[in-house]
């Protein structure tokens, strides 16, 4: 992974400044050393104006390129290469003009300098300068140097080596994690505001493949006692939802016992109870795994990852699984919730049927519908007689479970594409796509068939009489262009069956064969 802390993607220029301040004021108080450790022997011996003169020249240089260059990305950029040169060519004159005794320093102060370059560069430049460094300095050293001194200065260099590499592997391992958290900010930012089950559904298949690395993975809800996958995507393959047996899968473990399962090399036994391999997708085993379950009021899943190559996750890949599915099973609930209140306010609080505003809507839909391919529409107006009366006669509580008798009775005879609707009162809407006026009679007249045996019983268990039904039938297009006059034939109807004595249906089939 390439990082340029010094333009700010991730890490802005000001903050390049600040993680490599520590290493740069460390370098300046090495160089005060060397100034101290020249003055203090400056009367005794002459050589020791060279540490005054390298610690003046060090904290000039670090001061100039602390204020006049890392400031600017451009121009640190731009002298990179010169930059480079520049420290390798005071580190080898600073090792090889200090005596002995103060060359543990430069030694220190090298070290340091690579800290400082892997932060504001990149490998390539912080090895150049340590190999052009230890290079340089055994080039120029004595001759006589011994072996232990070899070592001991070779050990400052390999110091710098591991050095950098820790550097750079928490650099690598904090941008990884700052990058995560960013992908799973945005997640939950874009989440929140969805109230649609396939938009969630497609953010968390979004989410999983911008964060993760992973060949497969999928989300699963419980569904009696399957898990219903809504998504599979398995070695860049996306496929349509599909089923699969809880029971002895890993998903099955992660949702019976609510607890986050991962297996970073499946090559080795699985310790799990009643657990099988179950392959999902492409016929190909994964070799690692892991899932994380989905829990709330209403929703109950998993969602797992997987990749062919073992030990391919580790615990920090878990974590962000673990958050993102928190985060996806709130919205969810969030999303199952919002439509039980949809889906309750198109229903009739009573019967559970549609209500006036929705049956009107589904309606005009199916009108649409059936004019596009040119199908018929029937409509049933349908109106219990004599309601009023048989309320005040037995009483509201009674007159309630007539309605809801009734409506049970009306939906044995139509089918799952028909819709039935409480109008107002005790009239009642029955839309019949592609129904013709025989067949609407028909279904008609089993309703009337229907009602008229069916019976109630009062509080002390004696039956009641129920009341009849009086029905007007309507055909769109056949008699009507649009919705509006198809509503009027049809409620003219029902008007027409109740003035010939109720417990009609209008018109008569011979109608719909004229």
């Amino acid at each position: 992974m390439q990082r340029r802390l010094i333009y700010p993607k991730e890490v802005t220029d000001q903050q390049a400044r600040r993680l490599a301040e520590p290493a740069a004021l460390a370098t300046v108080v090495l160089c005060g050393l060397l100034i101290l450790s020249g003055v203090s022997n400056i009367f005794s011996v002459r050589e020791y104006y060279i540490p005054i003169l390298l610690g003046i020249g060090g904290i000039l240089y670090a001061v100039i390129l602390f204020y006049g260059i890392m400031p600017s990305p451009v121009r640190l950029q731009r002298y990179k290469w010169l930059i480079t040169i520049a420290n390798a060519t005071a580190i080898t004159i600073g090792l090889n003009l200090l005596p002995s005794s103060l060359q543990y320093i430069p030694q220190i102060i090298m070290i340091l300098i690579s800290a400082i370059m892997i932060i504001l560069w990149d490998r390539t430049a912080t090895y150049i300068f340590i190999l052009l460094s230890g290079a340089s300095h055994l080039i120029l050293s004595s001759a006589d140097a011994s072996l232990a001194d070899f070592v001991i200065h070779s050990s400052f260099f390999l110091v710098a080596a591991i050095a950098v590499e820790t550097i750079e592997r928490l650099a690598n391992a904090n941008l990884k994690r700052v990058m995560r958290l960013q992908a799973i900010n945005r997640f939950a930012r874009r989440i929140s505001s969805s109230l649609d089950t396939n938009e969630v559904l497609g953010l968390i298949r979004e989410a999983i493949k911008d964060s993760l690395t992973a060949d497969s993975y999928f989300f699963g809800l419980v569904e009696a006692d399957r898990l219903q996958l809504q998504f599979i995507f398995d070695d860049g393959e996306l496929y349509p939802p599909t089923s699969a047996p809880l029971e002895g899968s890993l998903s099955g473990w992660v949702i019976r016992n609510q607890q986050s399962l991962f297996i970073a090399d499946l090559r080795n036994d699985v310790d799990l109870d009643g657990v099988e391999l179950v392959i999902i997708g492409k016929d190909k085993t994964s070799l690692c795994w892991m899932g994380v379950p989905l829990h709330a009021n209403h929703i109950n899943g998993v969602v797992a990852v997987a990749s062919y190559s073992p030990n391919d996750f580790d615990r920090t890949d878990l974590e962000l699984l673990e958050n993102l599915a928190q985060q996806a099973a709130l919205v969810l609930e969030n999303t199952y919730q919002h439509a039980e209140v949809q889906a309750q306010s198109r229903l009739d609080s009573l019967t559970g049927v549609y209500n006036h505003g929705y049956i009107v809507n589904i309606l005009n839909y199916e009108a649409e519908n059936c004019a596009m391919n040119k199908t018929p529409l029937s409509l049933i107006m349908l109106d219990i007689d004599y309601f009023k009366q048989y309320n005040d006669k037995y009483g509201h509580m009674v007159g309630d479970q007539v309605l809801i008798v009734l409506t049970q009775a009306i939906r044995q005879h139509i089918k799952s594409a028909d819709s039935i609707g409480r109008w107002g009162g005790e009239e009642f809407t029955i839309v019949l796509p592609g129904t013709s006026g025989l067949q609407v009679h028909s279904v008609a007249e089993r309703i009337q068939e229907t009602v008229s045996s069916l019976s109630l019983h009062d509080r002390d268990g004696q039956p009641l009489p129920f009341p009849t039904v009086s029905q007007g039938l309507a055909v769109f297009p056949l008699e009507a262009s649009d919705v509006h006059k198809l509503i009027d034939i049809a409620d003219q109807r029902l008007y027409v069956a109740k003035v010939r004595g109720r417990n009609q249906i209008e018109p008569k089939p011979a109608h719909w064969t004229e």
